[in-house]
């Protein structure tokens, strides 16, 4: 009973100042310190400088060859191939606007790894599964990224036929992308990076969550919440409960990898819906006030089901 309070405690600790500084977000939009028309450009800011940088130097942080493990990487992509088709199929045939198709399968896809995922499993399972997190991240964050898009262009477009080859240039030339793959190229290899480049981008990476939480505050509409409550639901039951439950099946069952190893993408998969979604909802020009809604939605869940799978996996696998 003890585990299970400090287990939601530490759950708490990391959702509450998220919540925090969401609400700060929509009281400077209420009192006109932060206008409609500069939310466009904080949201620029956030996902060309901050979250680029906070990508990478979480990756470089550790030496991938000393953690690295295949079977947790063919964990994860059966995961999200089986998860992908999943969520693909749950949302096409709704009869709801394309934007809002493309919102709705973003927010039941896209994983808050690394400013929610990172602090619990650490606090969790210790430091070494820090580590190893970080390089789980490195091979998640890609394909986050770009089926993210790939919902967004193609759920989420506006009917025109879809132009592979611009697709596949989003793909190349969307920063997180770059970052994510820079970030696994240099831990890999162990190139040096000086101190004063690491403390330029850690300063940097510091930006991201914060200016993303207040733009979506400053977004935020109760209304909007009340309106999709029938899409917002399934969206965050997928997120929050088949997704990670899937991670589960296949890391224990079919590949058999360590119990803290099944741990941590279990959780990783179970997080709510990231921040970065809803800026690339932004810059992808879909139904942000969906995806903005489900972020708050899936986050206040998260606190319930994140509770019970760690309560789960510290019992399944006797993880003291």
């Amino acid at each position: 009973m003890q585990f299970y309070l400090n287990t939601f405690l530490d759950v708490l600790s990391v959702t509450i100042p998220i919540f925090a500084i969401i609400g700060i977000g929509y009281f400077f939009k209420r009192k006109e310190i932060i206008t409609e028309k500069s939310v466009p450009t904080l949201n620029k800011l956030a996902y060309y400088l901050g979250l680029t940088t906070l990508v990478f130097t979480s990756i470089i942080k550790y030496d991938f060859k000393e953690i690295f493990n295949l079977d947790i990487v063919k964990t994860i992509y059966l995961t999200f191939a089986i998860f992908i088709v999943i969520v693909f199929f749950s949302v096409y045939f709704l009869k709801v606007e394309r934007k809002t198709k493309g919102a709705m399968a973003i927010s039941s896809f896209r994983c808050n790894m690394a400013f929610v995922g990172i602090p619990i499993i650490i606090s969790a399972f210790g430091d070494i599964a820090g580590a190893k997190t970080s390089i789980i991240i490195g091979f998640m964050t890609p394909v986050n990224i770009i089926f993210a898009i790939i919902f967004l262009r193609i759920l989420g477009g506006d009917g025109n036929k879809i132009s592979y080859s611009q697709l596949l240039l989003a793909f190349v030339k969307d920063p997180l992308l770059i970052a994510s793959v820079a970030g696994i190229l240099f831990s890999y290899f162990q190139i040096f990076v000086p101190k004063p480049i690491i403390d330029l981008l850690n300063m940097l990476a510091n930006l991201a969550i914060p200016l993303a939480l207040v733009t979506i505050g400053a977004s935020f509409k109760i209304s909007h919440i009340k309106k999709n409550l029938k899409l917002l639901i399934p969206a965050s039951t997928l997120k929050l409960i088949i997704e990670p439950l899937i991670a589960f099946l296949i890391g224990n069952y079919i590949f058999k990898i360590d119990g803290i190893d099944t741990s941590i993408i279990v959780i990783l998969f179970g997080m709510p819906l990231a921040v970065a979604a809803y800026i690339m909802g932004k810059e992808y020009d879909s139904d942000s006030d969906f995806i903005s809604s489900s972020l708050i939605l899936s986050t206040l869940g998260s606190g319930l089901t994140i509770t019970f799978w760690l309560f789960f996996l510290k019992i399944f696998f006797k993880i003291g």
